[in-house]
């Protein structure tokens, strides 16, 4: 009878634990499944600003990327750089003029044009290859500011990414939708980086790399991201130097500099240039090229001038030597005007083409021919006073 109640015990011990062991099982099925059908995923364009911390004297650069990887093929995005409230107030301007701005694609196909330099600014774009907007790790485009040498610590500057000028379009023309992160840059800290030199093309083994900014010491370290550094050479707060063991490409690539005490700052190098002097045209004067990174020999454009519409060239010369160019306007076969521009090593400019070829010749119909004796790289602007847009304009290989 004894062994007959244990029997039963044992059963029931038996029996429980089996059914707690299948509720716990089901239990944790039913989380997995949870798990593994998170809520619906958002389709479309979806953009990040980065977070930064700048010293007075620094640069910014502000760095949008895109947290799901997408094929864009034109559009345009508005951004604002302006100071909120913070603790601490100053009638000192924190931010200077917008000193220019950068569009990455890993197919280097992606042109624009930054319109207004001050406070609200919209970059208009296209990717002839839809490659924009296919890479996470490096960010789409890219704003930089100087920040004054009297700001104060503690002060925030809002970096706004405007939704009512957003437009992202897919490769069918068709728009995404668009979700926005907009970010802040807080005045403070020691170290800033404010240009990388070269910025673009192949940096052979052994040459020197340039990374000139604030905050520098001895101890700081360097790290480009896919590259190995063969050498680091502290040169001045404001100065550090870098070899590379092996060939590679540094355009968009991310650098990293790190203090002894853990600051850190990072940098998306391109290559600056200078600009060739100042366009007469207000739109064009306040707004920035950003060139794909293709090169030509020969490009045509045709020009489109109606009412307040207009047509401009830009022109930019990454070459280690100068180059000679020649814009010929020709319409119906027959040649209206001819001129010559010379672009200086690592320079660039932008015009309305009524101020290359003045007389009003310049006109719908007409064709611009741009030859240049080193590989350039070119751009239409097409622009339109009483909307202020400045569309960019790719160049064709054929009239």
């Amino acid at each position: 009878m004894g062994q007959s109640f244990l029997a039963r015990k044992f059963g029931r011990f038996i029996a429980n634990s089996v059914s707690c062991i299948l509720a716990l099982m089901l239990v944790t099925s039913v989380a997995a499944a949870q798990a593994e059908s998170p809520g619906p995923v958002f389709v479309g364009i979806s953009l990040s600003v980065k977070d930064v911390t700048v010293p007075p004297g620094g640069t910014l650069q502000m760095q949008v990327f895109v947290t799901e990887p997408n094929p864009i093929l034109k559009g345009k995005q508005g951004v604002g750089l302006s100071k909120s409230l913070a603790a601490t107030h100053s009638p000192a301007l924190v931010l200077g003029t917008i000193r220019d701005a950068t569009l990455f694609s890993p197919g280097g196909d992606v042109s624009g044009v930054a319109v207004g330099k001050n406070g609200g600014t919209q970059i208009f774009f296209t990717s002839p290859l839809t490659s924009f907007g296919t890479d996470i790790d490096t960010p789409v485009m890219t704003i930089q500011a100087p920040v004054s040498t009297a700001a104060t610590v503690g002060q925030i500057v809002d970096l706004t990414l405007d939704p009512n000028n957003a437009l992202w379009y897919d490769p069918n023309s068709n728009l995404y939708p668009v979700e926005l992160k907009s970010g802040t840059m807080t005045v403070g800290g020691t170290l800033s980086v404010s240009d990388v030199n070269p910025g673009s093309g192949t940096v052979q083994a052994g040459a020197v790399i340039s990374i000139t900014g604030t905050g520098f010491d001895s101890s700081s370290t360097v790290d480009i991201n896919e590259a190995s550094i063969a050498t680091t050479k502290f040169i001045s707060s404001t100065l550090m130097q870098v070899t590379l063991s092996a060939p590679f490409e540094i355009r968009g690539k991310r650098i990293r500099v790190t203090n002894a005490n853990k600051e850190l700052v990072t940098y998306y190098p391109y290559q600056r240039t200078k600009t060739l002097g100042t366009s007469t045209h207000a739109l064009v004067a306040s707004s920035i090229p950003l060139f794909a990174q293709t090169t030509w020999s020969v490009g045509f454009f045709r020009p489109t001038v109606n009412g307040t519409i207009f047509s401009g060239l830009a022109l930019q010369n990454l070459n280690p030597v100068k180059a000679n160019v020649v814009l010929s306007l020709s319409k119906n076969g027959v040649v209206l005007g001819t001129q010559k521009v010379t672009l200086g090593v690592s320079s660039s400019g932008a015009r309305d083409l009524a101020e290359v070829f003045p007389g009003n010749i310049v006109g719908t119909g007409t064709s611009l021919k741009v030859s240049s004796d080193q590989p350039i790289q070119m751009m239409g602007l097409l622009g339109d006073d009483s909307t202020g847009t400045l569309l960019p304009i790719n160049p064709r290989s054929t009239p």
